[in-house]
């Protein structure tokens, strides 16, 4: 491969994921037919502002779910965390932490969900059960154990 070349990662998503991003997508779609209705009554610099943003919008969720594979068809060595997987921690104080590692779309769904690019996914992505990780989070600088993990669908 030469340098110029890129590797494409593939989007990992699981499959409420999935769902939730097409309902995104269905109501971005309505929005956009009924802003192309109004801008075919009139003119408005507004309209054809949010008409723009929805069409890119449209586009980039269609282009997420026709390019996203599901956590179950990465393969995977099964005792590496990666983006599907289940994860749990221990803090030094005995406490433990049990979180889903998901793309950053679909990291809102709920609190449960952890985006990859946040510090505590990125510290265990990677790393295996047993692995003491230090997170860099911008409230300071603190460690964890990866107690383990569970690939989910």
């Amino acid at each position: 491969m030469s340098s110029t070349e890129t590797v494409r990662v593939p989007v990992v998503l699981t499959s409420a994921g999935r769902d939730w991003i097409r309902a995104r997508l269905e109501r971005a779609e309505a929005r956009l037919v009924r802003v192309e209705r109004d801008l075919a009554a009139e003119s408005d610099t507004e309209l054809f502002a949010e008409q723009r943003s929805l069409t890119e919008q449209v586009e980039e969720l269609t282009r997420l779910l026709r390019d996203a594979v599901a956590p179950g068809d990465v393969r995977d060595d099964p005792t590496i965390v990666e983006i599907g997987d289940r994860v749990q921690v221990e803090f030094p104080d005995g406490s433990r932490e049990s979180f889903l590692i998901v793309h950053p779309v679909e990291a809102g769904m709920d609190e449960h969900r952890t985006s990859a690019d946040a510090p505590i996914a990125k510290a265990v992505i990677g790393r295996r059960a047993g692995d003491r990780v230090t997170v860099a989070a911008p409230a300071g600088v603190y460690s964890a154990t990866i107690v383990g993990r569970e690939r989910i669908d």
